[in-house]
């Protein structure tokens, strides 16, 4: 039993996810690093939640209602005001993570005290589907992130509760949600924190129909406003770098041409495909997926 201050703290928001809390929190008790409170930020679920936590009869699990207004952000905020431990590891009230998790990520800040942030590698598990390994990083910088890819997952990242409040958290406004993780991690990086990417898979990411990521149109929406936030006080603003935000423009919204191929709704693949080739004309992929949509091929 631990005594005393924890080590770190577990941040678990969650709204009518009962079934999936049950096995993320079952997921934290078998961790082989025990030196860890959670605090699951409910958004007032209309399911039996309350007794799922209740049920686990561990003190180092904390419930605490907290209305976001579909700001999952805020609720990330709230669980972090309450925190006791100097590092915050984020988990998705429908996600898991292996035992060695929290052993494996806090060696690195103990042995490493100037990095600021850990993610490692997932694995995604979907009904139907193969499972796919996803992989972080690198996250050199705040160039290498704003030109490159999200591949920093929340429910695989642990941080600084310092540096978490120094840039001040994950954003609010609800223009920016389902892209605000990768809008912190911008502002981290631009304020000179250190990431580690661990190149193991230690958590799993589940796909199912009450995910966000299932909001495709949203979600393409918000990702573009996070870019377009930081792409504002780029400088300097060359030719290269214009070009640039247009590929990262087009990948986004290419990516939501690619998942709704993947769902069969070719029509809504279409119109995204054709946005994305209207950013970037020469993308090769692009011409690809959209043939695909255009010969109804449904991606596996």
């Amino acid at each position: 039993m631990m005594s005393g201050k924890p080590a770190v703290t577990v941040v678990i928001p969650t709204y009518n996810h009962a079934p999936f809390l049950r096995h993320a929190l079952k997921s934290l008790q078998e961790q082989t690093f025990q030196e860890w409170e959670a605090v699951v930020v409910n958004n007032f679920s209309q399911d039996n939640t309350v007794e799922v936590v209740a049920s686990f009869q561990d003190q180092r699990i904390r419930l605490t209602n907290f209305r976001n207004h579909g700001v999952i952000g805020a609720s990330r905020n709230e669980g972090t005001r309450l925190a006791r431990a100097d590092i915050i590891a984020f988990l998705d009230s429908d996600d898991t993570w292996f035992s060695p998790k929290l052993e494996r990520v806090m060696a690195i800040f103990r042995d490493r005290p100037g990095i600021d942030l850990v993610c490692h590698d997932l694995v995604m598990i979907g009904a139907g589907k193969k499972p796919r390994r996803l992989r972080c990083g690198p996250a050199r910088d705040y160039r290498s992130l704003l030109f490159g890819k999200n591949t920093l997952f929340t429910s695989a990242v642990s941080l600084r509760r310092s540096r978490f409040l120094q840039v001040g958290g994950f954003s609010e406004d609800p223009s920016l949600v389902g892209g605000e993780d990768f809008d912190l991690w911008l502002r981290l990086s631009k304020a000179g924190g250190r990431f580690e990417c661990l190149h193991e898979v230690l958590g799993a990411y589940f796909l199912h129909g009450q995910n966000f990521g299932a909001k495709i149109e949203k979600f393409c929406r918000n990702s573009l406003a996070v870019l377009d936030r930081h792409y504002q006080g780029w400088q300097p603003k060359t030719l290269l770098y214009q070009y640039l935000i247009r590929m990262q423009r087009s990948d986004r919204i290419r990516r939501a041409g690619r998942t709704c191929l993947e769902q069969g709704n070719f029509p809504q693949a279409k119109q995204f495909l054709l946005k994305a080739l209207a950013q970037d004309p020469i993308s090769w992929r692009t011409w690809v997926l959209l043939a695909l949509s255009l010969t109804k091929i449904r991606l596996p």
